[in-house]
């Protein structure tokens, strides 16, 4: 293709992406991510050859010690970083056995893909009446605060038998996926790990289970928060960390609350209030329970049903109250290694396979080979 044609094909692309952007409104346009971030990739890794990138640690530190990552030196460091954290968490999932025996990139399957940038939040439904997730919608990032209140009340006034709430998101797992770029290192790692293992898992039944049962759904992110954080653990364990702790930090102050705990507890009385019909009473304990924790310094924008469906689908947090948290737990310790974990767990898609899974190792003791 010769420059003439280069140039109108990069104008064709450029102008297509320009209409869906147009046409998304305050949706994001997965379609749109991918036509941008995947071509970038390529280019990148084109390009290698022909620039000076820093090495990696130095990529990372100056990236991660940036004030605004989206401008400047740091806009022109994203790529180096997205390279280092991949090249990071590749050896990290070798590390831990997850590897195939295959020669080359392709022993990790799939490859560690990620694209720092900012991740969409999600506008979610749930009945008034039970905790349960009614939908989703995925948000383009750089919403405004009033954007999102109106949003909330539009789905709300339109349904008035739901309740809706617009959260914030880590990352998704789009190929490559996107890893939210204003976090600390450690976050940062451990939210690309995340997103690596849903892909692990897209590959076997439990991932292609993800949208068709709730049960799934949080059996498939709980795995993704135990293995990821392993996998960050190994990540920081075998590069560092460009920006530790101080080595004699002060004890920190205890916190005036619990905030799991209340938040925990308070799921367990709207789940009682609910069953027994008792809406009003529901949303009334949630109101005043997030005013206790505003009262102590702890900011939770709103409590209401659909806070509790999208937070309880990740029953490996400190405030969840699912057993499948606790059920999972203890099967990444009886599997002896995160590879066999992986291998037995990826092949379940409900509590019923969790339950013998478990019984099973709890009845020999040493997982099966």
């Amino acid at each position: 293709m010769g420059a003439a044609g280069f140039a109108a094909a990069f104008l064709l692309w450029a102008g297509l992406l320009a209409l869906r952007e147009a046409r998304a409104g305050d949706g994001f346009d997965f379609v749109h991510w991918e036509l941008g971030a995947v071509p970038n990739k390529w280019l990148f890794a084109a390009g290698a050859p022909f620039r000076g990138d820093p090495p990696p640690d130095e990529a990372l530190a100056a990236w991660f010690a940036a004030a605004d990552r989206r401008e400047g030196a740091a806009r022109r460091l994203e790529n180096a970083a997205e390279a280092a954290l991949e090249g990071r968490i590749d050896a990290a999932v070798r590390e831990l056995g997850l590897a195939y025996p295959l020669p080359g990139p392709l022993a990790v399957w799939p490859p560690v893909d990620i694209e720092l940038s900012g991740s969409p939040r999600m506008l979610v439904t749930s009945p008034r009446t039970e905790i349960r997730r009614a939908g989703v919608r995925p948000l383009r990032p750089g919403l405004g605060a009033g954007e999102l209140l109106a949003l909330e009340r539009e789905a709300e006034a339109r349904a008035p038998a739901l309740s809706a709430l617009v959260v914030p998101t880590g990352g998704v797992a789009l190929y490559p996926a996107v890893v939210r770029d204003d976090r600390g290192y450690r976050r940062t790692v451990a939210t690309a790990a995340h997103e690596w293992v849903h892909h692990y898992l897209a590959f076997h039944p439990l991932g292609w289970a993800y949208a068709a049962s709730a049960d799934a759904r949080t059996i498939n992110e709980t795995v993704a928060d135990i293995a990821g954080g392993e996998l960050r653990d190994a990540a920081v364990e075998r590069f560092g960390d460009p920006f530790p702790p101080p080595a004699a930090a002060p004890a920190a102050a205890p916190p005036p609350v619990d905030r799991a705990g209340v938040l925990r507890a308070l799921r367990l009385e709207v789940d009682a209030l609910l069953a027994a019909g008792r809406v009003a009473d529901a949303e009334r304990r949630m109101e005043e329970t997030r005013r206790f924790l505003q009262d102590r310094g702890v900011s939770v924008r709103r409590i209401n049903q659909a806070y509790f469906a999208w937070y309880g689908t990740y029953a490996a947090r400190a405030d969840a109250t699912d057993p499948l948290g606790p059920q999972l737990r203890e099967l990444r310790e009886r599997a002896g290694s995160l590879r066999r974990f992986l291998e037995l767990v990826r092949g379940v898609t409900d509590r019923a396979g969790v339950g013998a899974l478990l019984d099973g190792l709890r009845a020999g003791g040493a997982p099966p080979p």
